[in-house]
């Protein structure tokens, strides 16, 4: 396989899957923002209590991205190898797995809220968690809408569809400030619920994000749809979506759960509740900062994806290699801009800021910003990663960064040293750096194409049943320059892999230890078996 380098036809490619990205993670990080942003009218304690409530909430992602990363990566591949029925029933089972974990999220929320919240708050000052329970419980009763919707949009973006999941951003956003504006104030007559006024804004506007995500589907507008197929539950592709998705899940856990820790560090330090609150708004401000980065992997898992899907690895290096080129760029400039505008961005969000919030969150935004290329590398290479379906490597660059990392230095330079909340903001930049390290070490090792064609049917069902030879012989001259027509789709189903192109058509099946290209009208029958290493077999 060569590394090619960047193309314009590739740049072109990452930028208008990215834009779109760009301005649906923006809208859908408003929904989350404006929480924020309300709490800040209502005072410094109201703003620790929605950061406090937004560490818990942060498991939510346990769900949502154990999900959305199978979904995206399973959804590229059946796009790769133009395979609509197979592209349909990925939408419909992912779906089902989104409501069913959504359900059993709930219960866990509504049942640990309390406790989790009473552990975080290590101040004085218990008021934070007590506006903060309500808010959760109210969030929690609303996962199965957040999953269902943001699976939906991560099957459109994963099949290379990233203006709708834009446009039904937009509509959750414009749902939510409407609803949290008057729920918060008690606008008009509309009860004055405060804080958990703004929960209920949330939820009810991504009930209706939900609602549109699955009329789409419904209504077949897009390249993704549910199709005519039935809805009872394909455990084989639960499991597929699962097997992909669970270390993207464990990643957001292992985060959340060091996230959690870090904020009880921070509320241990001298500034207390109120570094809590300069977190809380750090973390809300770096959440839009970041939208580009988290948009180019995006652009990566669906390039990749669609790529490997066809079996064509050049193509699928190119993407990732294009699309860290501008992510990187484009981060160096998020980061001077976080750097230099610091002070008016936390001014923003809390107009009547307390001195101490001030300074912390002024110090998180510019230490951190000096950390916005390397997050770009990390979450470019994840997503790369992710489209081949290999998305251990993330996993355990996170918890090495977070849980070996972060937290050992956070406590140290914090409360050891007597740093106070910058040691916490320092200990950030040296755990990403060090999880930036560990998944470019595994893109560069060029393991991924095995991994993708492991977790594929095309290998459980078949390729497996074969030797090492006629399994290579069958990729290189096959499958690869098959695929590379524009026109060529693949199929497989328990009788064989099946080709078709204007004009043609091949089938292949296991006879023994060897595959067999059965005779076609002018084609004649062909066996690859171990001895099939090299040379042409295609006419």
């Amino acid at each position: 396989m060569s590394r090619l380098g960047l193309d314009g036809a590739t740049l072109r490619a990452v930028w208008r899957l990215a834009l779109p990205v760009i301005g649906a993670n923006l809208l859908v990080t408003l929904v989350n923002v404006v929480d924020v942003f309300f709490a800040g009218r209502l005072g410094s304690t109201e703003v620790a209590a929605v950061g406090l409530a937004t560490s818990v909430r942060l498991l939510v992602l346990v769900v949502v991205m154990a999900i959305s990363s199978g979904a995206m990566a399973l959804a590229a591949q059946a796009r790769g190898a133009r395979d609509p029925d197979a592209l349909s029933l990925i939408a419909r089972q992912t779906v089902l797995v989104a409501v069913a974990l959504g359900l059993v999220l709930t219960v866990a929320g509504l049942a640990f809220s309390g406790p989790v919240l009473g552990f975080l708050d290590a101040s004085d000052d218990p008021g934070a968690a007590a506006i903060a329970l309500p808010y959760l419980l109210v969030v929690f009763a609303g996962t199965v809408f957040t999953a269902v919707q943001i699976a939906g949009a991560s099957l459109l973006q994963g099949a290379g569809d990233t203006v709708r999941p834009l446009l039904l951003s937009a509509l959750a956003t414009v749902a939510n400030v409407l609803f949290t504006w008057l729920l918060v104030f008690g606008i008009g007559p509309f009860p004055a619920l405060g804080v958990t006024g703004a929960a209920v804004g949330t939820v009810a506007a991504r009930a209706l994000a939900m609602a549109a995500t699955l009329w789409v589907l419904a209504r077949g507008h897009s390249v993704v749809s549910f199709g005519s197929g039935g809805w009872r539950p394909a455990w084989d592709t639960w499991r597929d979506v699962l097997a992909i998705g669970w270390p993207s899940g464990m990643q957001s856990l292992a985060y959340s759960g060091a996230g959690l820790l870090v904020m009880r560090i921070v509320t241990s330090t001298p500034s207390g509740s109120l570094g809590a609150a300069a977190l809380a708004i750090g973390l809300q401000i770096e959440s839009l900062a970041f939208m580009p980065g988290l948009a180019f992997a995006v652009a990566a898992t669906s390039l990749v994806g669609r790529a490997v899907g066809a079996w064509q690895l050049d193509d699928a290096w190119r993407a990732a290699h294009a699309a860290l080129a501008v992510g990187v760029a484009v981060m160096g400039l998020v980061a001077l801009a976080l750097f230099v505008a610091a002070e008016p961005l936390v001014r923003f969000f809390d107009p009547s800021a307390h001195p101490t919030v001030l300074r912390d969150g002024v110090s998180y935004l510019r230490i951190n910003a000096l950390a916005q290329p390397v997050l770009a590398v990390f979450f470019v290479l994840s997503g790369g990663l992710r489209g081949a379906g290999d998305t251990r490597p993330p996993l355990i660059a996170t918890i090495v960064g977070r849980w070996l990392v972060v937290l050992p230095l956070a406590w140290w330079w914090a409360l050891g040293l007597g740093w106070g909340v910058v040691g916490v903001w320092w200990a950030f930049v040296a755990g990403l750096t060090v999880q930036a390290g560990i998944v470019a070490w595994r893109w560069r090792s060029a393991t991924w194409p095995e991994i993708a064609l492991r977790r594929s049917r095309l290998f459980r069902d078949h390729l497996s049943r074969v030797d090492e030879g006629a399994r290579r012989a069958f990729l290189e001259q096959v499958r690869a320059p098959v695929m590379a027509r524009p026109d060529a789709s693949e199929r497989v189903d328990a009788a064989g892999v099946h080709y078709r192109w204007a004009g043609g058509e091949e089938r292949w099946r296991v006879e023994g230890s060897s595959l067999v290209r059965d005779a076609t009208d002018g084609v004649e029958a062909l066996r690859l078996d171990a001895g099939s290493r090299s040379g042409a077999v295609l006419p």
